[in-house]
């Protein structure tokens, strides 16, 4: 008996206003753990040297690395792939889950794993919409549930022939200049992106781009553009809410320029989704885009560098494990 043969693989069907989405049930057997020792400003270190005696009591067979830099997380996943490892955890933030996402598109391997998020980050924005709660002993218990949900990837392709692939939420403009002054921090904290964002926009210049999704054109300066399969980020913002992580298409919002003291009176919105509720700012889906023009992007919170960038989304999707799905005010998961 091979390690699928236990494996319940069974399809979970709901309907909302006609729209129907399946989720699947899959045993949470044999995880291979890759840890990113420094995630959550080099406190995943520590935490793993605690929690790993916990994870051993529930899974005596447990397998786990910590490489040592991201240059070798390729060779580890081929490695686990080769050993027929079906379930791997990742242990991290959002830049960990990218990393490793990006891992198996390049070894054209999302049908040959299961992937699980264990969110050990700063911000841990992915695993909010996917429900994955980060204490420990709820995780393990969300974990055996063995609620899956085939996931949609981003791709983005620069003109340099440069392509990086995104699980969560990929942005440009103002968005993408927060995340490059964010990783010149020491100090990492959930709340440093909308900190930042509060310091840094008064001075910040909108640059000119000419954004071409589906049969729209919008040009213009652009405060943001923000591409979304998942819900959050920025530390529980909400700028893409009507994203999601099953749709074929990806949530789309931008901002053209907006005077500084709009932006101050709807701030509140960026936590809530009701961000496409603000003058100026749309909020809408697109199956491919287009953004022309010189601006910094960033995706999963990894800043990528400069675009012109094409992006969207690819026809694999990757089986994660996935909480407990509710709806929100757009009848999309969180």
């Amino acid at each position: 008996m091979d390690e699928w043969s236990g494996i319940l693989d069974k399809a979970s069907v709901t309907e909302r206003d006609g729209v129907y989405r399946a989720y699947h049930y899959r045993m949470f057997i044999r995880p291979y753990f890759i840890v990113n020792p420094t995630a959550a400003g080099g406190r995943a270190a520590r935490w793993w040297t605690a929690a790993e005696p916990v994870l051993r009591r529930h899974f005596p067979d447990l397998q786990s690395t910590v490489p040592d830099s991201r240059l070798e997380v390729g060779m580890l996943l081929q490695r686990c792939l080769d050993e027929g490892v079906k379930t791997i955890v990742g242990v991290g933030g959002d830049g960990t889950h990218h990393d490793l996402i990006n891992g198996l598109v390049e070894l054209d391997a999302l049908d040959r794993c299961t992937y699980a998020p264990l969110p050990l980050g700063t911000g841990n924005d992915w695993c909010r919409t996917l429900a994955v709660p980060r204490h420990l002993v709820r995780w393990l218990s969300t974990m055996e549930e063995g609620l899956t949900v085939d996931h949609r990837i981003g791709r983005l392709r620069f003109d340099s022939g440069r392509i990086r692939y995104f699980i969560n939420v990929a942005g440009m403009g103002y968005d993408a200049e927060v995340v490059r002054r964010a990783r010149e921090q020491k100090w990492k904290h959930r709340l440093m992106y909308p900190l930042l964002t509060a310091v840094h926009l008064p001075g910040y210049q909108p640059p000119e781009l000419i954004l071409t999704y589906d049969d729209s054109r919008v040009t213009g300066r652009f405060h943001t553009i923000n591409m979304g399969i998942g819900r959050y980020n920025g530390g529980g913002m909400q700028l893409v809410p009507q994203a999601h992580p099953t749709h074929d298409t990806l949530a789309l919002t931008y901002a053209r320029a907006l005077p500084l003291h709009r932006i101050a009176r709807h701030s509140w919105r960026f936590f809530t989704d009701t961000i496409g509720r603000v003058k100026g700012v749309t909020a809408t889906h697109a199956e491919s885009l287009n953004v022309e023009g010189v601006t910094g992007v960033e995706a999963d919170g990894e800043y990528l560098g400069l675009g012109p960038v094409r992006a969207d989304l690819l026809k694999a999707s990757l089986r994660v494990h996935c909480g407990r799905i509710v709806e929100n005010i757009y009848g999309v998961t969180t």
